[in-house]
């Protein structure tokens, strides 16, 4: 389901409990499910089922979405964040699987994070342990939608890969690049010409990884993680982005950590919507496999 940036919850809660009840109908007669997993994009209370904020779309501030859906349902609903629950995914059934701890990060739109911890996803004090998007690596850097300069999430993610390419453009230092000219200048566009091989947008993809790989040296020289998962949309870009990400990460990183493996998810879009469920199954202690 497409979720416009310029539509809030009023109108995005109806829709999504239309969709969660016509696939409730849909497995009508297999073994009934038990709960409802809710991955959403930005910080939670998960004890409370209450979304704290969203970055990127108005108006889910204080909504108390696991208790919506479990009134439209009639069964228990827990709510995660949604890199939370793509970590616990990859961690389970993806690219992490059999190693721990297992950190995970998802560079999208945004950037967002989670840590697994023998098979449960690791929440700290206020339930937002891995938010490694909000990093602040350039204190004097550009605006994150956080309120805060320089993070990760503005120097790294898709929408920076897209502002990097527009500065640029701006100084005139794109003369003879396909992006010169290119209507809409997007992070994913640039993604696009540099998978390509345009020079410009190899070189503005590659920054981008080289701040992830600054930020993953940070978080494993503290966490001490058996490997490193990267997922979301500009993970797609492969080693374009990953190989410069990993070079960062080598040169930054404490030895006994140096060279822990920077992989890229192996659940694709899926990641979220399995962790999602895969959240539900650790909540009510079903057998991973198992039926519900």
């Amino acid at each position: 389901m497409a979720t416009p940036r310029s539509a809030g919850a009023e109108a995005c809660v109806p829709e999504l409990l239309s969709t969660c009840r016509s696939l409730l109908d849909e497995v009508k007669g297999a073994a009934p499910p038990v709960a409802v997993g809710i991955g959403f994009g930005g910080p939670v209370d998960a004890a409370a089922g209450v979304v704290r904020r969203s970055h990127h779309v108005e108006g889910w501030s204080g909504r108390p979405l696991a208790a919506v859906f479990a009134e439209a349902t009639g069964l228990p609903a827990y709510l995660e964040n949604d890199a939370n629950a793509a970590a616990l995914a990859e961690a389970l059934f993806g690219a992490g699987r059999g190693a721990d701890p297992v950190l995970y990060v998802n560079v999208g739109t945004g950037i967002g994070g989670g840590l697994v911890l023998g098979g449960r996803v690791y929440r700290g004090a206020h339930f937002n342990a891995g938010e490694i998007g909000h990093l602040v690596l350039l204190p004097d850097g550009p605006p994150c939608p956080c309120g805060k300069r320089g993070c990760l999430e503005a120097l790294a993610s898709g929408d920076a890969i897209g502002r990097m390419a527009q500065e640029r453009r701006d100084a005139g230092m794109l003369a003879g690049s396909a992006l010169a000219t290119l209507e809409p200048l997007t992070g994913r566009a640039v993604g696009e010409y540099a998978c390509r091989g345009d020079l410009a947008s190899r070189e503005i993809v590659g920054e981008a990884g080289t701040y992830l790989g600054w930020a993953l040296a940070l978080s494993a020289n503290l966490l001490d993680p058996q490997i490193i998962v990267v997922g979301g949309g500009v993970s797609a870009l492969g080693d374009v982005y990953l190989e410069p990400a990993r070079r960062r990460f080598r040169e930054l990183a404490m030895d006994w950590v140096a060279d822990v493996q920077i992989v890229p998810a192996a659940l694709g879009y899926d990641a979220g919507v399995i962790g999602a469920a895969a959240v539900a199954m650790t909540m009510v202690s079903l057998p991973q496999g198992g039926s519900g």
